[in-house]
């Protein structure tokens, strides 16, 4: 069973293109102590909204990592704490703060030297206790984008 970190802390919410052009999935960025937390928000209903972030990372970094774990873990801490200096705003994303969440964590890594202001992070799913923000942050994903429809080889 995966281990649970719950939170109040500020969670910034927004689709994450997972696969070009159109599949998305919800990215959530939060903190818990000295380590970031960044999760997807699972939304089964849409194709990609259930998506393992650790496998986006693997398809979208080099296979010859000296460090995997080093590695995959800034790239998705960068895609996190980017949502933080620059916060989505209206249908493109949700900035909660002190709604009750709950991580299921897949992957925890410590980071040989600190980054992005983290010690670390830990990768997984949040979910809401509020089943309304639940349901917020997946219409997220219903906000067409330019590229939806669009395929591969073609310009937008």
């Amino acid at each position: 069973m995966a281990r649970r970190i719950t939170g109040i802390s500020r969670v910034i919410i927004a689709p994450f293109t997972v696969q070009w052009p159109s599949g998305r999935c919800l990215l959530a960025y939060a903190r818990e102590g000295e380590m970031a937390v960044v999760a997807t928000v699972p939304s089964p209903e849409h194709e990609h909204g259930d998506t393992s972030l650790w496998d986006v990372a693997a398809r979208h970094l080099p296979t010859n990592v000296l460090d995997q774990n080093e590695g995959y873990t800034k790239w998705l801490m960068n895609h996190g704490w980017g949502m933080s200096v620059t916060p989505p705003t209206g249908s493109r994303g949700l900035d909660v703060n002190g709604s009750p969440w709950t991580v299921e964590v897949y992957k925890s890594h410590v980071l040989k030297s600190p980054c992005y202001s983290s010690d670390g992070a830990h990768i997984g799913r949040l979910t809401f206790e509020d089943q309304a923000l639940m349901q917020n942050a997946r219409a997220l994903l219903d906000v067409p984008t330019r590229y939806d429809g669009v395929r591969l080889g073609q310009v937008a």
